[in-house]
């Protein structure tokens, strides 16, 4: 059997179709909960799901790196004190010791009403060359939360946005796709607070990002870096220059937007389509691709590397290795063209 993608479980769920165990793995912790919270609201109501490690005397939680696949097995058999289903959440599957004793678990999917228990594995990686590995993915539920692609980064913060009842004019979504590290948890963290800017009154761009030193100061020095104007470059690096906190997730945004750049630039050279930016975005890569080649941005990305190794080892030599790296990708004079 294949390995399934959350909608089709989430199709399975509505349909009735309840797996005895599921195996969920990836980094991407938002999709696992989301997940493990409307399995749990199928096997024991809408209520109990409001809390993902709770629900009663039917539920257990165990760690994976604590048990081993007998003591699960042996729970997941045992009568629920207050009758009706187990379910039994695993966290850090991948670290149960002696997992083979978990295949007397694994099952076809069936409806509630014949099943005892469920068991839900929360597993970090899915380690394939593993035996038992192949024996979940051809007799269950085996289900990859991994990270969200670059280029489907700008419909999950969509999704997200609409289901806060947020909304993000192309500046803030831009800001918001090309953080790096990325997630939808982080994601979640920052249309929180614009979500309750706006309930309070607050203009949520002085809020969004403000790692970044503020949305305004971080959009107008990514706007003139990529466009290679030295002068108000320069003016811009007092937000952010000297205090690390707003300084390495600037890098880790300039990152992304490197690699983004760097593959516009070479559909554009090798009349490719590789990369995939939502319109407000590949408008953006357009005017800043006619200011770079290739080799440009190659030796950019070595810069960036050099200058984030710099900020986290002599954060108080910040000012002069930031200056530096504008004088070396910028232009003092601009054409006016």
């Amino acid at each position: 059997m294949p390995q399934l993608e959350p909608k089709v479980i989430q199709k399975e769920l509505k349909e009735g179709w309840i797996w005895p165990c599921y195996w969920i793995y990836g980094t991407e912790a938002l999709k696992s909960k989301e997940l493990l919270k409307r399995i749990k609201a199928q096997v024991l109501g809408k209520k109990s799901s409001q809390s993902l490690f709770g629900g009663g005397l039917s539920t257990e939680t165990l760690e994976g790196a604590e048990v081993n696949g007998a003591q699960i097995a042996d729970s997941a058999q045992s009568l629920s004190l207050g009758g009706g289903i187990r379910f039994i959440v695993v966290r850090d599957a991948h670290l149960i010791k002696e997992p083979e004793a978990l295949e007397i678990l694994l099952g076809e999917k069936q409806k509630k009403e014949d099943l005892s228990s469920v068991c839900v594995f929360l597993s970090k990686d899915l380690d394939k060359r593993k035996k038992f590995t192949k024996t979940l993915i051809k007799k269950t539920a085996v289900i990859a939360c991994e990270a969200i692609k670059d280029h489907e980064r700008g419909a999950w913060i969509d999704f997200l946005a609409k289901r806060k009842k947020v909304k993000l004019d192309s500046s803030m979504k831009g800001l918001l796709t090309g953080l790096d590290p990325w997630s939808l948890e982080l994601i979640e963290q920052e249309l929180e607070k614009v979500s309750l800017a706006q309930h309070s009154g607050q203009d949520p761009s002085e809020v969004i990002l403000g790692s970044l030193g503020g949305k305004g100061g971080t959009d107008l020095f990514l706007s003139s870096f990529f466009q290679r104007k030295q002068k108000p470059a320069l003016e811009h690096l007092s937000h952010f220059s000297e205090e690390p906190e707003k300084a390495i997730p600037l890098l880790g945004l300039m990152n992304w937007n490197v690699r983004q750049l760097t593959l516009v630039v070479s559909d554009l050279q090798n009349q490719t389509r590789n990369a995939h930016l939502p319109p407000f975005l590949q408008k953006k890569m357009l005017l800043w691709a006619k200011h770079w080649s290739l080799e440009e941005l190659t030796s950019l990305q070595k810069d960036l590397g050099k200058l984030d190794f710099e900020t986290k080892q002599s954060p108080r030599i910040a000012l002069g290795s930031w200056t530096s790296l504008i004088n070396r990708n910028c232009r003092l004079f601009e054409s006016t063209h």
